[in-house]
């Protein structure tokens, strides 16, 4: 079980990484910019670290309910604010991930896996984070890939504009603006 809770941050974090692509490829970077963009590097180092803990993780199979834990120790570096990050972003990807296959708010939030990272992210805020430590930068949210089906080319892309439009307030709000 243990195994099988890594493999899915694993999962969750490469797909954290795509999304975080997709989007800066919209924004206008490609290729080599997107690779060096540090925020891509961070996540693409994170995803390094966890492969590596899996990897000694099924030599000590009696210690399963620790491996999530132990998963974000090396990936964040012991950092307790960069853990909390680390496994608040991968809520958001999961979240995103469950509202793209038609689940929405209860039956996400009573899904096993968000449960699992809940618990994990409070009690990594209960230890490292007692100041009420919160992520320095802003989360932004991700359209979600169109479904097979999932309506026309017009509402797609209205919908997009919207979430386009949504981000650029919050943005505003936030004291960002124009090309920052």
């Amino acid at each position: 079980a243990g195994g099988g809770s890594i493999d899915s941050q694993i999962t969750a974090v490469g797909d954290e990484i795509r999304t975080l692509k997709e989007k800066l490829k919209v924004e206008g970077l490609s290729g080599k910019k997107i690779n060096d963009h540090d925020e891509v590097k961070k996540l693409v180092a994170q995803l390094q670290a966890m492969k590596e803990g899996a990897a000694a993780a099924p030599a000590a199979p009696a210690a399963a309910p620790a491996a999530p834990a132990a998963a974000a120790a090396p990936a964040a570096g012991g950092d307790a604010e960069a853990q909390i990050t680390a496994v608040g972003d991968q809520i958001r990807v999961l979240k995103e991930k469950l509202k793209g296959e038609g689940l929405s708010g209860k039956k996400i939030n009573d899904h096993d896996e968000i449960k699992t990272l809940v618990a994990q992210l409070t009690e990594l805020k209960a230890q490292g984070g007692a100041g009420g430590a919160a992520p320095a930068k802003a989360t932004l949210p991700t359209p979600p890939a169109p479904a097979a089906g999932g309506g026309s080319i017009d509402s797609q892309i209205t919908a997009v504009g919207d979430e386009i439009r949504t981000l650029k307030e919050k943005l505003k709000v936030e004291g960002l603006s124009g090309k920052k």
